[in-house]
């Protein structure tokens, strides 16, 4: 089923619970860099589909330093007072086009940004052109995160409705998709997430069937698989996938163990409505899923995905859709 958006902060902010004895922490004081979490992201930046403005929900930082000058509030950062922590949204020749200032606390090491003054007055909160946007992440003036996004348009069909223009955006949701087991456990179920939506010109809501499977290359065997009907809008939703033993009638979840146990060539095949969605493929070596490309270290931390689940003690995988590296790589 397709998780509604509060699921996205409960998969950021839970941190209770010890560790299993031999589990590895993804992040510590001395290698902490400053972001913001992809999850969040990808939950909480969205555009609005009959005014064409951007909209940004709350979002979750890590590795933020204290300000120098906190506020008096909750808030060490604040519009008003204290520390400044913005998100400058840039065009394509980086004309910036709008700056939001939030206030953000401190929970327990984890960054809230709960709320936002836009410089200016909202009346700076345009309709947003097709093209591509950055939306620039500043402590202090100093950058050190940059989330790009584009926007597309389509006239209005709705034949109940003024003629006028929708508006829809694109990036990362199309982009990636995402691989999980709860605790980094190897005997916890193996999900697998996309992000779903139905671009048109009028407002509905669309039943489609999708499969889902998990193949291995060495032999081209299926050893998981999922399919069900989901329900799509204009919006990007968040789709878990539970992958379950190919073949078995009891329908089984599928453990990690069955992938960690093998090194080798992995690769998700996911299909919507009839029609091939996109592959993404990853590698196995040493019982342990290997991070690529954003999520990788050698990533200038200002492009660098943050992956902070459950406190920073456990991570997921996030997986590039093939034609989608393909299109990076040309460009």
């Amino acid at each position: 089923m397709i998780a509604p958006r509060i699921l996205l902060a409960s998969l950021v902010l839970l941190g209770a619970g010890a560790f299993a004895e031999g589990e590895q922490k993804i992040a510590t004081a001395a290698d902490c860099t400053p972001g913001v979490s992809f999850w969040s992201l990808l939950g909480s930046v969205g555009i609005s589909y009959a005014s064409g403005q951007l909209q940004l929900e709350k979002l979750y930082a890590v590795c933020l330093p204290q300000p120098a000058t906190p506020s008096d509030s909750n808030y060490a950062y604040n519009p008003d007072q204290g520390g400044k922590l913005t998100t400058l949204l840039k065009s394509a020749d980086g004309q910036v086009l709008t700056t939001y200032v939030w206030s953000a606390e401190n929970i327990s090491g984890l960054w809230e940004l709960s709320n936002y003054k836009v410089l200016g007055g909202e009346q700076n909160i345009k309709p947003l052109a097709a093209g591509n946007y950055t939306l620039e992440f500043q402590v202090e003036g100093a950058p050190f995160q940059r989330f790009a996004f584009s926007v597309s348009t389509l006239p209005s069909d709705d034949p109940y409705q003024a003629a006028g223009t929708r508006w829809f955006i694109d990036g990362p949701w199309s982009e990636y998709g995402n691989v999980f087991y709860q605790r980094n456990d190897p005997q916890s179920s193996l999900r697998f997430t996309v992000w779903v939506q139905d671009k048109a010109g009028h407002v509905q809501q669309k039943s489609m069937p999708y499969t889902a499977e998990l193949v291995r290359l060495r032999d081209g065997a299926v050893i998981g698989r999922d399919e069900s009907t989901l329900r799509a809008d204009q919006h990007w939703r968040q789709l878990d996938v539970s992958f379950h033993l190919a073949g078995a009638e009891s329908a089984a979840p599928l453990k990690a163990a069955a992938l960690l146990g093998e090194d080798g060539a992995y690769r998700v095949r996911f299909g919507l409505d009839g029609k091939p969605q996109g592959t993404y493929s990853f590698n196995v070596s040493g019982g342990k899923i290997q991070l690529q490309g954003r999520q990788l270290e050698s990533t200038a931390p200002v492009d660098r995905i943050v992956d902070y689940l459950y406190g920073g003690r456990y991570r997921s995988w996030w997986v590039l859709r093939a034609d989608a590296a393909s299109a990076k790589i040309a460009q």
